[in-house]
């Protein structure tokens, strides 16, 4: 059975490190954008995301 409630932190923190990247891809692909540039900015919102979740709002107990 699926949840009520709506996704928690952590779910859209984990979304947004997916779609960061598959939005880089899509840009290399769709656009022509250079992955050499597409992929350091989707690895780095990605990187933003992982630390926003572990050191500024780290999961606690309960």
């Amino acid at each position: 059975m699926l949840p009520v409630d709506g996704p928690s932190r952590a779910d859209v923190l984990l979304a947004l490190i997916g779609v960061s990247l598959l939005a880089a891809v899509v840009a290399t692909v769709g656009l022509g954008v250079p992955f050499r540039l597409t992929a350091p900015a989707g690895s780095a919102v990605g990187g933003l995301a992982i630390a926003d979740g572990v050191f500024r709002n780290p999961p606690t107990d309960g």
